[in-house]
């Protein structure tokens, strides 16, 4: 009887091609946010220093850049060393990141944001942000460890600060 509930929601959701993206957040299948990011830290877990900063540089090269116009103030994340930037869109109630940074370790650490937040609603992003004591606690569950120095540490959990306000205050 479950299994036929279950093909009949799904069913329902998919009907005539179209599918519901609220009702499938609600079924549970479209919060991919641990499972994309998941992936990211199983990448992480079988790398040593050097390579995981190979890796990062090789993410940051994918980055989704914010416009040079965009490049203002209100949008500079202050806890990185390096010039750095971040740009929330909002296409009904789904998020996407834009970014850039001078650094190209950075790049890579706003790249891993992007794959793990973009097209995710903001309530998921901050209930998964919120899952956490705190923001380097992310930061550890990723697997990124000590090759990364601690003024990059700090432009990622400065970013997630300010993922995290962003979207509390949109």
């Amino acid at each position: 009887l479950k299994l036929l509930q279950k093909k009949s929601l799904m069913t329902f959701l998919f009907h005539r091609s179209k599918i519901y993206p609220k009702l499938l957040w609600i079924a549970g299948l479209m919060d991919n946010i641990k499972n994309n990011l998941a992936n990211i830290r199983d990448g992480f877990s079988i790398l040593d220093g050097q390579d995981k900063l190979v890796y990062l540089i090789d993410l940051g090269k994918k980055l989704d850049h914010i416009n040079e116009s965009d490049r203002t103030e209100n949008r500079k994340i202050h806890a990185c060393t390096s010039q750095t930037w971040l740009k929330l869109g909002y296409d009904n109630d789904l998020v996407t990141i834009k970014a850039f940074s001078e650094s190209t370790i950075v790049k890579g650490l706003l790249r891993i944001l992007q794959i793990g937040f973009n097209n995710s609603e903001k309530k998921s992003i901050i209930n998964f942000i919120d899952s956490f004591d705190d923001c380097s606690s992310l930061f550890e569950w990723l697997n990124l460890g000590p090759a990364i120095s601690s003024q990059r540490q700090n432009g990622f959990l400065g970013s997630l600060d300010y993922i995290k306000k962003e979207l509390n205050d949109a």
